[in-house]
């Protein structure tokens, strides 16, 4: 789920259980795909991210923020263990 851009959207002030009937008058699709994007079942177009961008955020939001995909505590502690880790000298 894109959480940031739903949390976003929140804050306009629509309800949860809007934004994808908003969404999909804004693209012109279904909301089934619209609920399928969120849920990463399909992915957003270039050109729709911007319209989205555009039309709801008027340009003020930063869409790498709105599009970022949300990752579970696993992985996100797995990769910070990653970053924090010196390299292997054996790699040297």
């Amino acid at each position: 789920m894109y959480n940031n851009l739903v949390n976003e959207i929140v804050k306009k002030g629509y309800k949860t259980e809007e934004i994808a009937h908003i969404l999909a008058n804004l693209l012109n699709c279904s909301e089934e795909i619209i609920e399928n994007k969120l849920k990463h079942v399909g992915e957003f177009t270039f050109q729709e991210v911007i319209k989205i961008n555009s039309e709801i955020f008027n340009n003020e939001m930063d869409i790498k923020y709105l599009f970022t995909e949300e990752q579970d505590n696993e992985a996100t502690y797995h990769d910070d263990i990653i970053q924090k880790s010196k390299p292997s000298k054996w790699w040297i």
